[in-house]
């Protein structure tokens, strides 16, 4: 598999992705992940997206 395309879609969100962690307030990690309902949505880290997924 070529690796070509990786991360590309990364580049595209702003500061490629980073920030702070509204749960766990680490600073320039990635927040891929969009936990909470349609009014209340938030990116998180993989860790703190693991912990919400299991409190469900």
């Amino acid at each position: 598999m070529a690796k070509t395309h990786r991360g590309t879609g990364l580049a595209e969100l702003t500061k490629k992705g980073r920030g702070e962690c509204p749960s766990c307030k680490r600073t320039g990690i990635k927040l891929l992940y969009e936990v909470g309902d349609d009014a209340n949505k938030m990116n998180v880290c993989k860790e703190c997206n693991k912990k919400l997924s299991k409190k469900k």
